[in-house]
C-alpha cells in the first residue's frame, strides 16, 4: 500500500486503578458475549477486555467514560459534555457535527445499538462491560469496524434484593440510586433502577454569574424475565435516558472560569427497549430472537467566541459573537435470528458448535445546523470589516441494512480451537440535504440555496479465522486474522459543490471502507484467578480509509471551516496489554498500556454519484 506522504503518530496510554473488592470469595468467572454464545474470555480468540460487576461497582464512578482507562487503546473524543463517540486502536470517530451517522466502533446496551450515542451510559446497576477490540464484523456488522462495547445490566433474579447508593462531591455533586429487584410469580422476574445525577461542573461562567457547564441526569431501566414454558424464555428490557448537561468549557485564559453570553448545550434524550426471546426450535438447535427499538432527540450547541462583546473588546476594537446549533433526531428498529447448535449437538462427532442467523436493521436520522455569526474589525490592523455567517443545512438519512451470518468453533484436539465467521450485508441508503449560506452562492449567482439527494447501495462482506492453542491448563494463544468493514457516507453537498476548494459532486457521497486486522496474542490466568492478563500484537490494512480533514477557509470568515470525509490510505500497528491481581482479599490492582503506531495518506479517493 503506498503512503506517500505518511503522518507517524505514537500513542502511549496507561492506567493503574485499585479498588475496593466486594468480598473474599472475588475469583470471578470472565464470561463474554461472543454475540452468538457465552465463554470464558481466556478461551475466546480476539482481544477483549471484561470488567465485571465487582470491578465496575468498586470502581465507585458513575459513568462509563471514567471506566475507558481500565481497557488499552480505548479513547473517546472530548468533544461534549459526555463521552460520545469512541475509539479503538486508534480508529473511530471525533465527532459528528455534519453528515450522515457512520460509526466505527459499535456501542450496545442490552441488546440496543446506541452507536454514536453513548453519553447516556451510566454504570449504576450495571452487570459487566466487554470491550471487543478489532473488527467484529462478524458479529455485529458494518458498525464494529474498530470494535464492539456491550454493556449489560443486572438481570432479573429469583431472590428479592435491592441497592442503593449515594455520592457527595465537589462543584455541587449529588448523585444517587436505586435498584429493586425480584421474583413477581411462580414464572416471572422484575428489576427497576433508577439513577439521577447533578453537578454545577467544573467552569464557572463569570459573565452570566451562574454555572453553565452543569450536568443534570437522569437514567431509568426495567427488565421482565419469564418462563414461557417449554424451554422457552424472554426478557424485556426497558430504557430511559435523559441527559440535559450544559457545555460551555473552553476559556479564553485556561482557567476556570468561562465568558460566553450564549452557553452551549450536550442534549440527548433515548426511549429504547429490547426483546429477546430463546429457546429449543429443532432437534438439537436453539433460536434466538432479539427486536430492539431506540427514538433518541440530540441537541449539540456552543457558543462559538466562547466571549461576550465586553470582553473581546478588551482584545481590540471589534465585535465578535458566533453560535453553533446542531439538532438531531435519530429513530432504529431491529430484528436478529439465531439458529445455533444445542451443546452436545455440534457437528462432526460434537467437536463443531455451529450458528447462523439474519439480521435486519432501519435507521432513520434528521439533522440540522445552524451556523450565524458576525466578526467585526475596524482597527488599523483588522483581519475584516465586517465578516459574516449565515449557514443552515437541513439533511435527512434513511439506511436499511440486512445481513446474513455464520460462526463455527471446532475442537481439533491437542487443545487447537478452530474459529471461523462470516457476514453478508446489502446496505441500502437515502440521503437528502438543503442548505443556505450567504457566502456560498451558488455558480449562477442567482441564488445561495440548494438540495441534493442520493441513494447508493453496496453489497460488504467480513469475517474472521482464528486459531486457539492451550500453551498450558492456565494460557493459551491465538492467531487471528479478520476482515472489517464499514459502510459507507455523505458530506453535505454545501462542503463538497461549494467551499473553495471546490471539490465537486463526487466527494459527496464516499465508499465503504475495509480493514484487514492481522493478531497475535497471549492471555492466562494464574494461581486460582488471582493473576490474570493478555497481550497482543496487531497490523491493520485500511482500504479506503473514511478519513476526515477541514476544507478550505472562505477567505475573511473565521466561522467556515467545513469537514470533509473521503476515502484514502491507512495503517495500523501496535501492542496492547492488560492485567488484574488481587492483592490480599479485598483489594484488586488493574494495569492497562497501548502502543500505536498509524499512517495515513493524504490522497483522496473518488465515487460517482448515483
Amino acid at each position: 500500500m503506498n503512503l506517500p506522504k505518511a503522518t507517524n503518530l505514537v500513542v502511549l496510554g496507561a492506567a493503574l486503578h485499585a479498588v475496593a473488592a466486594l468480598g473474599d470469595d472475588t475469583v470471578l468467572e470472565e464470561v463474554v458475549v461472543s454475540g452468538y454464545r457465552q465463554a470464558p474470555a481466556l478461551e475466546s480468540g480476539l482481544s477483549v477486555s471484561v470488567l465485571d460487576q465487582a470491578t465496575v461497582a468498586a470502581a465507585s464512578v458513575g459513568h462509563f467514560e471514567d471506566l475507558i482507562p481500565l481497557v488499552p487503546d480505548f479513547n473517546f473524543s472530548g468533544e461534549g459534555s459526555r463521552a460520545r463517540y469512541f475509539q479503538l486502536r486508534g480508529v473511530g470517530e471525533r465527532e459528528q457535527y455534519e453528515g450522515a451517522p457512520n460509526p466505527s466502533v459499535g456501542f450496545f446496551i442490552d441488546d440496543i445499538d446506541l452507536s454514536g450515542l453513548g453519553g447516556i451510559a451510566s454504570t449504576f446497576d450495571l452487570d459487566r462491560v466487554e470491550v471487543l477490540r478489532g473488527p467484529q464484523s462478524a458479529r455485529f456488522g458494518a458498525s464494529a469496524l474498530a470494535g464492539a462495547v456491550y454493556l449489560r445490566s443486572r438481570d432479573p433474579s429469583e431472590e428479592r434484593n435491592a441497592h442503593a447508593e449515594l455520592t457527595l462531591g465537589d462543584d455541587g455533586l449529588l448523585a444517587g440510586g436505586l435498584a429493586v429487584g425480584g421474583p413477581l410469580g411462580a414464572h416471572s422476574s422484575a428489576r427497576v433502577a433508577v439513577y439521577r445525577h447533578r453537578s454545577d461542573g467544573f467552569r464557572r461562567n463569570v459573565y452570566l454569574d451562574r454555572a453553565t457547564n452543569a450536568r443534570d441526569e437522569l437514567t431509568a431501566r426495567g427488565k421482565l424475565a419469564w418462563d414461557l414454558g417449554a424451554g422457552w424464555e424472554g426478557l424485556l428490557t426497558l430504557l430511559y435516558a435523559n441527559n440535559d448537561d450544559g457545555y460551555d468549557a473552553w476559556t479564553v485564559r485556561n482557567d476556570a472560569y468561562t465568558h460566553s453570553d450564549h452557553p452551549g448545550r450536550d442534549q440527548q434524550r433515548t426511549s429504547a427497549g429490547s426483546l429477546r426471546l430463546d429457546g429449543p426450535f429443532a432437534s438439537g438447535t436453539d433460536l434466538v430472537s432479539i427486536t430492539s427499538v431506540a427514538d433518541s432527540d440530540v441537541l449539540f450547541s456552543f457558543d462559538g467566541d466562547w466571549g461576550n462583546a465586553e470582553f473581546w473588546r478588551t482584545y481590540g476594537d471589534y465585535v465578535y459573537d458566533y453560535r453553533y446549533l446542531n439538532p438531531r433526531q435519530r429513530n432504529t428498529v431491529s430484528e436478529e435470528l439465531r439458529w445455533a447448535s444445542k451443546p452436545g449437538n455440534g457437528w462432526f462427532g460434537n467437536r463443531t458448535d455451529w450458528v447462523t442467523g439474519l439480521f435486519w436493521q432501519r435507521l432513520d436520522e434528521a439533522n440540522r445546523i445552524d451556523s450565524t455569526g458576525i466578526y467585526d474589525d475596524r482597527n488599523e490592523e483588522g483581519y475584516c470589516a465586517p465578516c459574516l455567517t449565515d449557514r443552515r443545512i437541513d439533511s435527512r438519512f434513511e439506511s436499511s441494512t440486512l445481513a446474513w451470518f455464520a460462526s463455527t468453533e471446532t475442537r481439533l484436539g491437542a487443545g487447537l480451537l478452530l474459529s471461523v465467521g462470516l457476514r453478508f450485508q446489502r446496505w441500502r441508503a437515502d440521503y437528502s440535504d438543503h442548505w443556505r449560506d450567504i457566502n456560498y452562492p451558488l455558480p449562477e449567482g442567482g441564488t445561495s440555496c440548494a438540495e441534493f439527494d442520493c441513494r447508493p447501495q453496496d453489497d460488504l462482506w467480513g469475517g474472521h479465522v482464528a486459531l486457539g492453542l492451550a500453551v498450558s491448563d492456565s494460557a493459551r494463544a491465538y492467531l487471528r486474522v479478520a476482515r472489517g468493514f464499514k459502510a459507507g457516507g455523505f458530506n453535505p453537498s454545501l462542503a463538497a459543490l461549494q467551499s473553495v476548494a471546490a471539490l465537486g459532486p463526487q466527494f459527496i457521497p464516499y465508499d465503504p471502507e475495509t480493514l484487514l486486522n492481522y493478531e497475535l496474542g497471549l492471555k492466562g490466568s494464574w494461581r486460582a484467578g488471582r493473576l490474570s492478563g493478555e497481550v497482543s500484537l496487531f497490523h491493520m490494512d485500511r482500504e479506503k480509509a473514511q478519513l476526515s480533514q477541514s476544507s478550505q477557509q472562505v477567505p475573511f470568515d473565521p466561522n467556515s471551516f467545513v469537514f470533509v470525509t473521503y476515502n484514502g490510505q491507512a495503517r495500523v500497528r501496535g501492542l496492547e496489554a492488560s492485567g488484574r491481581c488481587l492483592l490480599g482479599d479485598r483489594w484488586e490492582l488493574h494495569g492497562a498500556l497501548g502502543l500505536l503506531d498509524s499512517e495515513i495518506g493524504d490522497t483522496p479517493g473518488t465515487r460517482a454519484v448515483s
